[in-house]
């Protein structure tokens, strides 16, 4: 749980600072239409940390279920996955615009869904007191 929470935290911190860096430092060297994939792309970091805090608050709850513990690391992992294709990736192209993994964004989007859809695996296996 507490590798979990440190990975939501850095993953949070990082989501502002590049929002930040976003809006005032890096915007001229940003092509055109870089500023909207700079932003698309920082949203999607955002709310993706936040769900990997979710994940890593559900920890102790899961617990007692092992296939709800497999769900919800595999949860996690997707989310990790998908940050780094889609918003990394994205990112990447907004400022630099000869980046030839572009490509990989939608499977970067794949992973958020699945690790959505995974969370459903975490509900299903809960036990309820």
């Amino acid at each position: 749980m507490r590798r979990l929470l440190t990975i939501a935290a850095i993953s949070g911190f990082t989501a502002v600072l590049l929002g930040a860096m976003g809006a005032h430092f890096l915007s001229p060297l940003m092509k055109d239409g870089g500023q909207e994939l700079f932003h698309t792309a920082n949203l999607y970091h955002l709310i993706h940390s936040l769900a990997l805090l979710i994940c890593s608050l559900l920890v102790s709850t899961a617990q007692k279920s092992q296939k709800a513990m497999r769900f919800l690391w595999l949860a996690s992992g997707s989310f990790i996955l998908g940050m780094i294709l889609f918003s990394g990736i994205l990112y990447y192209s907004a400022i630099f615009s000869d980046f030839p993994f572009h490509l990989l964004i939608p499977l970067g989007g794949l992973f958020y869904m699945i690790g959505w859809l995974l969370l459903i695996g975490v509900a299903t296996f809960l036990e309820t007191p």
